[in-house]
């Protein structure tokens, strides 16, 4: 029987924090693997809660960067290719293209 790979994405917020926790008590066999999408534009805090999960899961969180081979932020980046229009919840270009 093949093994299931279980792969979560990290985000800043509350709701990926929680599910984690969650997961992490309810689950504590499974061996999930836990990413984290840089846009370059993230507050503090959020690395900041990226450490506290590693922590209270002693599993790493990788770090993966949208548009790696650019010089720019991956949020500039985009922003640039996308003609300075900022992502809106009708255009959510930086869900698709970031997360």
């Amino acid at each position: 029987m093949k093994k299931v790979r279980h792969v979560m994405g990290i985000s800043g917020g509350k709701d990926s924090g929680a599910l984690a926790i969650y997961l992490f008590n309810k689950y504590p066999e499974l061996e999930i693997e836990y990413y984290f999408t840089d846009t370059g534009k993230e507050l503090q805090e959020t690395y900041d809660l990226k450490k506290k999960k590693k922590k209270f899961t002693g599993r790493k969180v990788a770090r993966i960067e949208a548009a790696d081979k650019s010089h720019e932020d991956p949020f500039d980046h985009f922003l640039k290719l996308y003609g300075g229009f900022l992502p809106a919840s009708n255009a959510r270009w930086c869900t698709n293209k970031l997360k």
